[in-house]
C-alpha cells in the first residue's frame, strides 16, 4: 500500500466518485479509511453518512452527519443532507432548524435556501417558499431550475403571469427543460388558453417528459376542454400507468367518463381513486353524482351524506344530495339541503337555479323568482334562462318564454331540451314551420327524446303532414310506452287517416292509462265513425260528466244527437260547445241542419252564415244554406249558394241536381222556352225525359200558352184563323210567318216563300224569318257548307214540329229569350186589339189575357186589363172561371218557386179577382 492510498483526502476523493457512480459500499469503505487516519474530518464524515443514507443505513448516517456538523458547521450541504433525513422522517420543523442554523453558517450557499424553499413549499407556505427561491435565483441567475421551481409555485398561488415568467426564463436558460414546458403548459391550461397548453405538453414530450404522469395529465385535461374526449382518456391512463397509486388521476378520468355519460367506468374510477384515499371528498361526491344517474339513489345519497357529514359546508355535495332528494319527490329535503347552500353561499347561482327547478311545480312564482337571482349572479347560465323560459310558458307567458329560451339556446346550443321546449311554444303560436325547425334540431341533438318527437309528431299533425306525423309518434312512443298524451294523439291522427280499428285500440290504451274526459271524448269519436253509436254516446256522456266544460265532447255529444235525430237536444249541446270556444264551422253546420229540422229556418241560415265565414270554401254549409233558402223559396240565394259549391266540388251530385232544378225554376217562360228549343234542336233531350215527343209535346204547351201553337188536326181551321189574323192586321208577322208553315206542311212552297217575304218587308232585319225562309228555299238543305249562322233553321225544318211552335222556336233561337218575350207580348197586344168592348165573351176574353200578362209581366198591363175586364157585363160569370184556372196554376206548383215574379203576379191576380 503506498503512501497516496494513506492520505484521507484522497481516499475521500476516491470514496465521492464511488458514490457519485452509485457504488455505496465502495464509498463506505474510502470514507471509513480517510476517518481512520483522520477521525476529525468532516467532509469524510459528511460524505460517509450521504452513502450510508443512500444504503438506508439511517441511525450511521445521521451519526456521521452530526460529527460533521459538530466539527463544520459551515458545510451547508451537510446541514441539507441532515435536514432532508428529518423531512423523510416527517419532521419538517426540525428540518427547518437546521436549514435556518445552516443559513446563518454558510450565507453564501445557495443551495441551502433552495432545500429551505422545498420543505416550505411541502407545507404550504408558499410565500416563505418564493423569498428562498428569490435567494437561490439572484446567487444563480443562469440555472433553469431556480426558475422551473419558482414558477411552480407561482402556479400553486394562481400567480400566473408570473409563472409563465419563470417558466419563459427556464426555457431560456436551457431550451430543452421539458418540466418548465409541462408547467407552462398546465399554468395556460388554468388560464383557460388550451391550444397553447396543448402546444408546451406537446413539447415536453418531445423533449423527454415522455415518463411524466404530470405531462400526460395536462394534456388530457386540455384534451378534454377542446372536445377530443378520447384523447383526453388515453392521455389519463397513461398518466396513471406512470403513477398508478395517484388518486387525482383516477378523480379525472372519473369526471371525464362522467361527462361522456360512461357511467359504469366513472363508477369504477371513483371507487379506485377512494380506494387510495378514502377521505377523498371530492371522488365521494362525484361518485354520489355518477350513482344518482344510475338510478341509484340510497348509494347516492350514502356517498354525498359521507362528504356533507365531513364537511357541512361542501356546497356542491349539498347541491347533489338535493338534487337527489328532488329525483326521490322529496322535496322538502331538497329544499332544506338548497336553502343550507344559499345561506353558505348567498352568491352561488346554482344553488338557486336548482331551488327554482323544485319550487317549479309547487310555487311557481318563487320559482321564477330563483331563476331570476340566479341570472343576475350569473348571466350566463344557459339553464336558468331555459328553466325560467319553459316555466314562464306553462304559466302561460308565452313571449317572456320565447325570450328566455332564445337566450338559453345562445349560450348552448347543444341543449335539446331548449330547442324542444321553444318548439313547444311555436306550437301553441301556430307557427308550425318555426316549431319543426326547432323540434328537428332537438332531435338530431338528442335522438332518444320522446318528448321532442311526440312534439314534431304534433307539428306534422297540423300541417296535415298525418303520416309523416304517425311515424314520428311511433318513435315517440317506442321511447315514452306509457305516455297516454301521445297514445291519445296517435289515435286522434289514425282516425283522421280512416284507420279506426287501430285509432280504437291506442284511444283505449289512453284511456286505461289516463282516463281524462279528452280521452273519453276522443274514444266516444272514434265510436262513432265505427257506427257504434250507444257506446259513443255513453263515453260522450263520462267526458261531460268528468269535465262539463270540455267543448271537444259536447261537441260531438252534439253531433251525435243531431245523426240520432235528437234535433232539440244537438242544438242545445252545440249551443253549449260554442259558448265554450268550439265556433268551428263543422259546429254551426250540424247545428244549422238541427234547426233546419226544426224549421227554425232564419237561426239556421245565420248558422251557415258563420261557418261559410270561418270557412269560405265550406261545401257542405253552402248546400245546406242553399236548401234553407229554398225552404224561404229564396231560390235567387240559394241558385248562388250552389253554384259555388259546385264551383268548389265539381263532383257534388246532390249541389249539383239540386242547382239544375232552380236554374230551370227560375227562368222566365221565355228563357225557359228558349232552352227547351236549344236543346231540341240540337238533340239534347235530357231536360225533357228521355223521350224526344215528350219534349215536343211539352214545347207545344209553352207555345199554347200565347195561343200560337196548332194542332195539327185542327190545321185547316188554323189556316182559317190566320188568313182573318192577317186580312184584319197585315203587319202580324207572327201569324204570317205561322200561315208560310202550313203552306209548308201543305207542299204550297210558293206560298211560304210569299209569307215569309212579306215578314222579311215589314221586317228587313229579321233572323228567325230569313232563316225559315232559307230552310224552306232550299227545302232543308244547306246551300253552302259553312252557313253556320242558320244551322238552327235547317235542324228545325226536319223536327216536323206544329207551324206555330216551329215560329216561336225560331224566334227563340236567332234572337233569344228578350226578343221573344217582346214578340208575345206584340202578340197580346194585338189580340187584346181584336176584343171589343161589349161582344160577347170580353170580360172572359180579357181576363185570360190577363193571366198570360201574369205570367210574361208586366204587372200593369195584367192589372189594366183586369181593370178593363170589370167594365164588361159578363165579368162575374167570367171572373169564377178565371179564379179556378188561377187556383189550379197555383195548387200545381205546390209552392215550388212561388216567390218568382210569374207566381208573385198570379196571386196579385187572384187577390184582384176575389175583392
Amino acid at each position: 500500500m503506498n503512501l497516496a492510498e494513506q492520505d484521507p483526502e484522497t481516499l475521500a476523493d476516491q470514496g465521492e466518485a464511488h458514490r457519485l457512480e452509485g457504488r455505496f459500499d465502495e464509498a463506505v469503505d474510502c470514507f471509513s479509511r480517510a476517518v481512520e487516519l483522520a477521525p476529525d474530518y468532516a467532509y469524510a464524515l459528511g460524505s460517509r453518512g450521504q452513502a450510508y443514507r443512500a444504503l438506508g443505513r439511517e441511525a450511521e448516517a445521521l451519526a456521521d452527519l452530526d460529527r460533521a456538523f459538530e466539527l463544520a458547521p459551515e458545510l451547508g450541504w451537510v446541514s441539507i443532507e441532515r435536514a432532508l433525513m428529518a423531512s423523510d422522517a416527517g419532521d419538517d420543523q426540525r428540518a427547518l432548524e437546521i436549514l435556518d442554523r445552516a443559513i446563518l453558517a454558510d450565507p453564501g450557499n445557495a443551495y441551502v435556501p433552495w432545500h429551505r424553499a422545498l420543505v416550505k413549499e411541502s407545507l404550504g407556505r408558499y410565500g416563505e417558499a418564493l423569498t428562498d427561491l428569490d435567494l437561490f435565483v439572484a446567487h444563480d441567475p443562469d440555472d433553469p431550475e431556480g426558475y422551473w421551481k419558482r414558477g411552480q409555485v407561482h402556479r400553486y398561488l394562481k400567480n400566473y403571469p408570473r409563472a409563465l415568467a419563470d417558466f419563459g426564463r427556464a426555457i431560456e436558460a436551457d431550451p430543452a427543460h421539458w418540466r418548465s414546458y409541462a408547467e407552462r403548459g398546465a399554468v395556460h391550461y388554468w388560464m383557460d388558453d388550451h391550444d397553447d397548453a396543448l402546444a408546451d405538453l406537446d413539447r415536453a414530450l418531445e423533449l423527454g417528459g415522455g415518463e411524466s404522469g404530470f405531462t400526460h395529465r395536462y394534456r388530457g385535461l386540455a384534451c378534454w376542454l377542446l372536445d377530443r374526449d378520447d384523447e383526453a382518456v388515453a392521455e389519463l391512463t397513461r398518466a396513471i400507468a406512470l403513477h398508478g397509486d395517484d388518486e387525482e388521476l383516477f378523480f379525472e378520468r372519473g369526471r371525464m367518463h362522467t361527462y361522456a355519460k360512461r357511467y359504469e367506468q366513472a363508477l369504477a374510477d371513483f371507487d379506485r381513486a377512494l380506494e387510495l384515499e378514502p377521505g377523498y371528498a371530492s371522488a365521494l361526491a362525484e361518485r354520489g353524482h355518477v350513482h344518482r344517474q344510475l338510478g341509484h339513489m340510497e348509494q347516492a345519497l350514502a356517498d354525498l351524506t359521507r362528504v356533507v357529514q365531513a364537511d357541512p359546508a361542501h356546497t356542491w355535495a349539498l347541491l347533489e344530495r338535493a338534487r337527489t332528494y328532488d329525483d326521490l319527490d322529496r322535496e322538502a329535503e331538497a329544499l332544506a339541503d338548497l336553502n343550507r347552500v344559499i345561506d353558505l353561499d348567498p352568491g352561488n347561482a346554482g344553488a338557486y337555479e336548482n331551488r327554482a327547478d323544485v319550487s317549479w311545480s309547487i310555487r311557481p312564482e318563487e320559482a321564477v323568482a330563483d331563476y331570476t337571482r340566479a341570472i343576475e349572479l350569473d348571466p350566463h347560465r344557459y339553464w336558468s334562462h331555459t328553466g325560467r323560459g319553459s316555466l314562464l310558458n306553462t304559466m302561460g307567458r308565452r313571449a317572456e318564454a320565447l325570450a328566455d329560451l332564445t337566450r338559453g339556446i345562445e349560450l348552448d346550443p347543444r341543449i335539446a331540451f331548449a330547442f324542444a321546449a321553444r318548439g313547444d311554444i311555436h306550437l301553441a303560436e301556430g307557427d308550425l314551420e318555426e316549431a319543426l325547425a326547432d323540434l328537428d334540431r332537438a332531435i338530431a341533438l338528442d335522438p332518444e327524446s320522446g318528448w321532442a318527437r311526440g312534439l314534431r309528431g304534433r307539428a306534422l299533425y297540423y300541417l296535415d303532414r298525418e303520416e309523416e306525423a304517425l311515424a314520428e309518434l311511433d318513435k315517440a312512443i317506442a321511447r315514452e310506452r306509457d305516455d297516454a298524451k301521445l297514445i291519445l294523439l296517435r289515435g286522434i291522427v289514425l282516425k283522421d287517416l280512416g284507420r279506426y280499428r287501430e285509432a280504437l285500440t291506442d284511444v283505449e290504451r289512453a284511456v286505461d292509462l289516463d282516463p281524462t274526459a279528452r280521452a273519453y271524448a276522443e274514444r266516444g269519436d272514434v265510436l262513432i265513425f265505427l257506427k257504434r253509436y250507444e257506446d259513443a254516446l255513453a263515453d260522450l256522456d263520462r267526458a261531460v260528466e268528468l269535465d262539463p266544460d270540455d267543448g271537444f265532447a259536447r261537441e260531438n255529444r252534439g253531433i251525435l244527437y243531431s245523426g240520432l235525430g235528437r234535433d232539440e237536444d244537438a242544438c242545445a249541446e252545440l249551443s253549449t260547445a260554442i259558448a265554450l270556444g268550439y265556433d268551428f264551422p263543422l259546429t254551426r253546420l250540424v247545428r244549422g241542419r238541427s234547426l233546419l229540422n226544426l224549421s227554425r229556418r232564419e237561426e239556421a241560415i245565420a248558422d251557415f252564415d258563420r261557418a261559410i265565414e270561418l270557412d269560405p270554401g265550406h261545401v257542405r254549409a253552402l248546400v245546406a244554406r242553399g236548401l234553407a233558402y229554398v225552404e224561404l223559396h229564396r231560390y235567387e240565394e240559394a241558385l248562388a249558394d250552389l253554384d259555388r259549391a259546385t264551383e268548389l266540388d265539381p263532383s257534388h251530385e246532390e249541389a249539383a241536381e239540386l242547382r239544375d232544378h232552380l236554374f230551370l225554376l227560375l227562368l222566365s217562360p221565355a228563357e225557359s222556352f228558349s232552352l227547351f228549343a236549344h236543346h231540341l234542336v240540337m238533340g239534347t233531350w235530357e231536360l225533357a225525359g228521355d223521350n224526344p215527343e215528350e219534349f215536343v209535346e211539352a214545347l207545344d204547351g209553352w207555345a199554347n200558352l200565347w195561343r200560337i201553337a196548332g194542332d195539327e188536326e185542327l190545321r185547316a181551321k188554323e189556316l182559317q184563323t190566320l188568313d182573318r189574323t192577317i186580312a184584319e192586321d197585315p203587319a202580324d208577322v207572327v201569324a204570317l210567318a205561322s200561315r208560310a208553315l202550313q203552306h209548308r206542311a201543305a207542299g204550297r212552297y210558293q206560298a211560304v216563300l210569299a209569307d215569309l217575304d212579306r215578314v222579311l218587308v215589314a221586317e228587313p232585319d229579321n233572323r228567325w224569318a230569313l232563316g225559315l225562309r232559307r230552310a224552306a228555299q232550299f227545302d232543308g238543305g244547306r246551300p253552302d257548307e259553312d252557313d253556320d249562322d242558320f244551322d238552327w233553321a235547317y235542324r228545325l225544318y226536319h223536327l216536323g214540329l206544329p207551324a206555330s211552335l216551329e215560329v216561336m222556336c225560331a224566334i227563340a233561337l236567332a234572337h233569344g229569350p228578350d226578343h221573344l218575350t217582346d214578340v208575345m207580348r206584340a202578340d197580346l197586344r194585338r189580340r187584346e186589339r181584336r176584343i171589343a168592348a161589349g161582344s160577347e165573351g170580353a170580360a172572359a176574353g180579357l181576363l185570360e189575357l190577363a193571366g198570360e200578362y201574369a205570367l210574361v209581366g208586366p204587372d200593369e198591363d195584367m192589372e189594366r186589363l183586369h181593370a178593363r175586364a170589370r167594365t164588361e157585363p159578363d165579368y162575374d160569370t167570367a171572373k169564377a172561371a178565371r179564379i179556378a184556372a188561377t187556383q189550379d196554376l197555383l195548387d200545381k206548383s205546390d209552392g215550388a218557386g212561388e216567390e218568382l215574379p210569374q207566381f208573385r203576379r198570379l196571386r196579385h191576380l187572384l187577390a184582384l179577382l176575389q175583392q
